[in-house]
């Protein structure tokens, strides 16, 4: 949509990568470890599930941010569905519903009544080329971005304690804290979030720039965190079937820092995921006919948005 959304979602990203790293960062080259590798693995490869992933964000005990997320994928011809609602620290709230149905993604937000829809032959490209590629992962790159994990890893052992559980399941946990945790994911951690800390007067889309979505209420949700930031302590727990499918995994981020006014936050992020209706989820999808539907066309050239008529 435009350069800035894009930071937006490159810092999710890299956030995402950090999260991951930390995971694995201390566990080691043990059972623990190579168990919960392959059971990330295993379940990165389920096309037919239901999630429900629910993240809170606090500082200094102060509720920031709450999102609740029911996302189902149905495996093929790309279909979905989505809905998200997210809850900031003033109670303000936006619930969003996401439907990828007959070739076409459309979205509706909770305080309007119109459907806004992309068709697929309106997306730019380059985008309409990447869906139609193979998605299918190269074993080589596979092999060099795990060489990468394992060598942050270091001589870090041990840190994962695995149990059985019922249905030949494990039940995997591991908590790290202080010097525990790499340095080099405490330094580029700091450095994602001083940099979006950086950005917080620049303006964001609009809700009409970005398909009724608030961005701005999210970006000013999250803490302000200037100096001395650090990544204090990182715990996951995660049940894994027989299958090595992880059905359930919770992860909990402590953050310390300083805002510019010099005052201290001890903020505390929590994820928490659970998969159900593995190869038997139905997504959710709308029937169109008499709602007020809104078509969203994008310009090829500029990767700027062009708005249809309503009808």
């Amino acid at each position: 949509m435009n350069k800035k959304l894009a930071m937006l979602g490159l810092g999710v990203a890299v956030g995402s990568m950090m999260l991951v790293t930390s995971v694995y960062a201390g566990v080691g080259e043990a059972p623990g470890y190579e168990a919960f590798k392959t059971a990330v693995k295993q379940t990165a490869t389920i096309t037919n599930v239901t999630r429900q992933v629910n993240v809170s964000l606090q500082d200094n005990g102060a509720s920031l941010l709450q999102v609740k997320s029911t996302i189902k994928t149905g495996g093929t011809d790309h279909a979905g569905s989505a809905q998200v609602n997210v809850l900031n620290g003033t109670n303000e709230q936006q619930t969003i519903q996401f439907y990828s149905q007959d070739g076409k993604q459309i979205i509706k937000t909770a305080d309007s009544d119109v459907y806004k829809v992309i068709e697929g032959d309106n997306a730019p490209a380059k985008f309409k080329g990447h869906n139609n590629r193979n998605h299918t992962a190269d074993p080589e790159v596979i092999s060099e971005v795990e060489n990468v994990v394992d060598a942050l890893v270091g001589n870090l052992k041990n840190y994962v304690t695995m149990d059985d559980a019922a249905g030949n399941g494990k039940e995997i946990h591991f908590k790290l804290s202080g010097s525990q945790i790499s340095p080099i994911v405490n330094t580029v951690g700091s450095l994602v979030i001083k940099h979006g800390t950086m950005a917080k007067d620049e303006p964001m889309p609009t809700k009409a720039n970005t398909l009724g979505i608030d961005l701005a209420t999210l970006r000013n949700s999250l803490p302000q965190l200037s100096s001395d930031i650090s990544m204090d302590e990182v715990e996951v727990n995660a049940s894994v079937d027989g299958d090595d499918h992880i059905t359930s995994q919770s992860a909990q981020i402590h953050l310390s820092g300083k805002d510019e006014q010099g005052a201290e936050h001890d903020v505390v992020l929590r994820i928490d995921m659970t998969l159900s209706s593995l190869n038997s989820t139905t997504p959710d999808t709308v029937d169109l006919s008499g709602k007020q539907v809104e078509n969203v066309k994008f310009d090829d050239m500029s990767g700027h948005k062009k708005w249809g008529d309503k009808h």
